[in-house]
């Protein structure tokens, strides 16, 4: 075999590479769908933003069917709000990413709520005050304690103001204009282009993901999760 010989200088350039600390080669596209309609294997919850002192008593997160008119089963996540700030989320480990490669992170979110558009609310709008947040990390998300609050250990902001790591996609107000209505029904949100999310994968080719429900409505909460689908694009 020569030099001229396609696959052995190709094999030689990647060689090179890889020992000069070059370029290497990252997968396509890699899109996950999480369907809790085939239950919640996999996904775990947690709670931040509270003082021992007003720390929930209520928070729920398990697999429940969906309320009528609805049909099938979602994720639901569900507390009282006792800190003017009740974090509750769920997360879940993302595998076989190339080790060490970053990702944008685009996501889209369905979950069923009952809380109208446009009212009021002890602390804050019933659904207008609590927003859905998405959130993308190399660690798992976790609640610590600073000396004062538990908070997650995440950069990703608070309530409608988001961070680095993640940050509010919309709130759960569904369409019903009517405060005097409740009436289930689902919605879909999603991060838009400019939210510019991205994740690095640890050494082990793994990230985590993280939905939550942020409240600033001083009371009871609930949504039901129905599909969370995770787009993970290789940056340059």
């Amino acid at each position: 075999m020569t030099w001229r010989s396609p696959v052995l200088l190709a094999a030689i350039l990647a060689l090179a590479a890889c020992q000069s600390g070059g370029p290497v080669s990252v997968p396509g596209i890699t899109t996950r769908t999480f369907d809790f309609g085939q239950g919640i294997a996999g996904w775990t919850i947690g709670q931040a933003d509270y003082a021992p002192a007003t720390a929930p008593t209520d928070v729920v997160g398990e697999a429940r069917l969906l309320p009528s008119p609805l049909t099938g089963t979602g994720f639901f996540l569900s507390g009282t709000n006792r800190s003017d700030d009740l974090f509750i989320y769920a997360k879940t480990r993302l595998v076989d990413l190339a080790p060490g490669a970053t990702y944008r992170v685009a996501l889209t979110v369905d979950f069923a709520t009952d809380v109208p558009t446009g009212c009021v609310g002890v602390g804050g709008s019933p659904g207008d005050g609590v927003w859905i947040i998405v959130a993308a990390a190399p660690i798992e998300p976790t609640t610590v304690f600073d000396g004062r609050d538990y908070r997650v250990n995440l950069a990703r902001g608070n309530q409608a103001v988001g961070g680095p790591q993640g940050g509010p996609v919309g709130t759960i107000a569904n369409s019903v204009a009517n405060c005097g209505m409740r009436r289930w029904e689902s919605k879909r949100l999603a991060t838009p282009a400019a939210f510019g999310l991205t994740v690095t994968a640890d050494a082990r080719g793994t990230a985590w993901l993280l939905v939550g429900m942020d409240s600033g409505f001083e009371a009871l909460s609930r949504i039901y999760l129905q599909r969370v689908l995770v787009q993970l694009t290789p940056t340059p």
